[in-house]
């Protein structure tokens, strides 16, 4: 391993600090009460969160992160997190008409969803290449 590269199970978790700033900006939105704080909290997540991802996506493009056996790991990781996408999206689907959840708490089910599906492909990423599939 080369002295500045970057461990790519690390890298897939990550990939996960934006999706917690977007739960966390949506949390400041949807709180009750309003408080002039929560304006500028709501401001610093969302810059934040996109800063990040600007940052992942230009280191990604100026260096070659996965090879050939990382870039087939990752196709199979994606592969199984459509499934478990499918499934948590349909649960939440069904839990909102069943339970007659308002559209925040539905709300909290997308952007939760989204978190949990990034912590869900980085934990598979992490099995799936110390493995070696």
């Amino acid at each position: 391993m080369k002295a500045n590269s970057i461990n790519l199970s690390v890298w897939m978790f990550g990939k996960a600090a934006p999706a917690a700033l977007f739960l966390f900006y949506y949390w400041a939105c949807t709180v009750d009460g309003w408080n002039p704080v929560f304006r500028y909290v709501q401001a610093v997540s969302l810059v934040l969160a996109a800063v990040l991802v600007w940052a992942q996506v230009s280191y990604a493009r100026k260096r070659k992160l996965f090879d050939e056996f990382a870039r087939e790991n990752l196709k199979t990781t994606d592969s199984i997190c459509l499934r478990v996408a499918y499934g948590l999206m349909t649960a939440a689907a069904l839990a909102c008409v069943f339970a007659d959840f308002s559209g925040i708490v539905a709300g909290y089910c997308v952007v939760g969803g989204i978190l949990l599906l990034t912590l869900i492909r980085a934990a598979i990423f992490a099995v799936i290449d110390k493995r070696g599939m």
